[in-house]
């Protein structure tokens, strides 16, 4: 018997006991019954483009669901002159209606406070949802006893965009470089928790460097080079997108890996690895099937908080077997008091162009 045939039988085996046990013996309803921690996520970020935020929630209860239905929301009018709408005979066209959710476990009536190490205090408060109008027109022209009626119809549509985060409302919270802040959580019903963080230095991208020369457009499938100015600090994390296109389609022509690398970690002290050597995905394309494209180059920064959790986490110190890939739920990193994490980035970036 070979190993692969024993192997098979041994996995059948295992299976028919494991059945029969299930079969002799019924499932037992399990009950949980502790005290609820708060489970928190905060990031202090340094970009102008991504807003710091913290969202607070609770553990929750075996038995409980994962989210509540809190109504719906009119996502837009769908004209049945445009082809992407589907319509049934003599229709005008219809409301697109999304189905609204929000996190069973979320607390919306905490008190949370940032301060930074000279003194400044900043009070973060829940924003549940941003409400956007979009403006319709409807072309309702008709005839009324020989005579034409220009009659053109507005309607305004509200569309809402959940949030469910705690964000400085004043405008006044602007994080610096390399400095302490202290995160201080009271919410009515739990214990109190704490975090601490050091915000990174704020990386600079210098150039792009291909075949020797240094360039504004990335040639596809060829490697390049990106220089970075060195500094004091932990990590950086170098990703590279293709923006404004349609990801969709690309991906149903088989073109959506073009101008994508993995990204990858870089040590600020290794001066070895200044420049970065980049490997672009391989992909089959012609200007034809490929027309220029934006395409941008982010180098990010983290804080020690923010790598212990998402790098050095996500790469094992804690696996999931179940789930079959590594996790970091159920740890605290930045966080006192309760679950979760509280953590800073900041980033640099180059625009550049990319074609076949």
């Amino acid at each position: 018997m070979n190993f692969k045939l024993l192997y098979q039988v041994y996995i059948f085996s295992f299976s028919l006991f494991i059945f029969g046990c299930l079969a002799d013996n019924p499932w037992e309803e399990l009950e949980s019954d502790y005290d609820h921690i708060l489970n928190v996520f905060g990031l202090v970020s340094l970009d102008s483009s991504q807003t710091s935020y913290i969202g607070i929630y609770r553990t929750t209860d075996l038995d409980e669901t994962s989210q509540n239905f809190i109504g719906v929301d009119t996502l837009g009018w769908c004209d049945c002159e445009n082809e992407e709408c589907y319509c049934e005979d003599e229709e005008s066209g219809y409301w697109i209606i999304d189905s609204l959710y929000e996190p069973a476990a979320l607390i919306k009536d905490a008190s949370v406070l940032l301060s930074d190490e000279v003194g400044n205090t900043y009070e973060f408060s829940f924003l549940e949802k941003i409400t956007l109008v979009d403006t319709i027109y409807f072309d309702t022209t008709f005839t009324f006893y020989g005579t034409t009626i220009d009659w053109d119809t507005t309607i305004y549509d509200t569309n809402n965009f959940r949030i469910n985060f705690y964000v400085d409302l004043t405008g006044t919270f602007n994080p610096q470089p390399n400095m302490q802040y202290e995160l201080s959580i009271d919410a009515p019903g739990f214990d109190p928790v704490s975090g601490s963080l050091t915000t990174p230095h704020v990386p600079s991208l210098d150039s792009l460097v291909q075949q020797g020369s240094s360039i504004d457009t990335v040639r596809i499938n060829e490697p390049f080079e990106i220089f970075w100015t060195s500094q004091p600090g932990l990590k950086g994390f170098l990703t590279g997108e293709v923006i404004f296109g349609n990801w969709w389609e690309d991906s149903l022509d088989g073109r959506s890996d073009c101008g994508y690398f993995d990204p990858f970690i870089i040590d600020y002290s290794d001066n070895n690895q200044n420049p970065s050597s980049v490997y672009p995905w391989i992909c089959n394309e012609t200007e034809e099937t490929f027309p220029v494209r934006d395409y941008f180059i982010r180098l990010t920064s983290m804080d020690e908080n923010y790598y212990e959790y998402f790098i050095v986490g996500e790469s094992g110190e804690y696996s999931n077997a179940l789930l079959n890939y590594p996790t970091t739920k159920g740890r605290s990193i930045g966080i006192e008091g309760g679950f979760g994490f509280f953590g800073s980035i900041a980033s640099d970036g180059l625009m550049l162009k990319i074609s076949p």
